[in-house]
């Protein structure tokens, strides 16, 4: 499955693997591929069997993707922040 991601570009390049570059995408197809042999040869226990293999790892994976660093903040409302205080 490895060799099938490299390019012809790749192998002008003198590259017998894919490029670090494309790591993501080549692990992403890569697992793809594993789980297409898990569920061969009986051995995958997720049910039911993704349709698309690829998209399932994609909605699985770790992404370092955020659109924002900033902590959202909310104010209490204004009624909200008094104090009660207990007649005895």
């Amino acid at each position: 499955a490895l060799a099938d991601l490299v390019t012809e570009k790749d192998l002008a390049e003198g590259r017998l693997y894919p490029p670090l570059s494309s790591i993501r995408e080549v692990s992403l197809k890569l697992a793809a591929k594993i789980m297409d042999y898990g569920y061969d040869h009986k051995m995958a226990t997720l049910r039911p069997e993704p349709s698309d293999k690829e998209a399932h790892v994609r909605s699985i994976c770790y992404s370092t993707d955020y659109d924002d660093f900033t902590v959202d903040s909310y104010q209490w409302p204004e009624d909200c922040m008094t104090v009660q205080s207990c007649k005895l």
